[in-house]
């Protein structure tokens, strides 16, 4: 049997590679450190401004932080509508709703969709309110051996095996 009927095709990944290395060094070398989590400070500076601008203005966090229209909103934009485009042109076939999740909760894609950005909110939420950003924690405090950025990949590991167990129970254990 040929070896690509073994297993589906997959992008090329020199020329992803460089494709997402020149993408990084463009932010970079223009907007400097893409700050993902910023972005969405910035659309709810935005949102609360006109409504209280007496709130926003007394708030360090938010004085500091760039306001709606920011390059760092058009990131976080970009990073969904480029994960949209590469599920959509993957050779390999993408589904919606995993067949794991299907066998628990059925097949509402609302409801798939709708439990996917409260789980995004709540690591979102909890990056933003220790000041940081889950990313920047783990994958440079973890290479650069720091404690913090260690005991941070020990407990996001551990909390979304916990999550995996609550939500999905027993139900991807096969002879069971």
């Amino acid at each position: 049997m040929d070896k690509n009927q073994l297993s589906p095709q997959y992008w090329k990944w020199v020329p992803a590679a460089f494709a997402l290395a020149g993408i990084i060094v463009f932010v970079f070398a223009t907007f400097g450190p893409p700050a993902s989590s910023s972005g969405f400070v910035a659309v709810l500076k935005g949102a609360i401004a006109p409504v209280a601008p007496d709130y926003v203005e007394g708030k360090a966090h938010y004085r500091m932080s760039a306001g709606p229209g920011a390059w760092v909103f058009a990131f976080v934009l970009g990073m969904a509508i480029g994960g949209f485009i590469a599920a959509r042109t993957f050779p390999a076939p993408v589904r919606d709703i995993p067949e794991i999740w299907e066998k628990r909760f059925g097949s509402s894609r609302i409801k798939r969709y709708a439990a996917t950005f409260a789980g995004g909110f709540v690591i979102l939420f909890a990056s933003r309110l220790t000041g940081g950003c889950t990313l920047g924690l783990f994958i440079s405090g973890s290479t650069q051996l720091a404690v913090s950025g260690l005991y941070f990949g020990v407990l996001i590991f551990a909390f979304a095996m916990l999550t995996a167990r609550i939500v999905y129970g027993r139900a991807g254990k096969e002879g069971q």
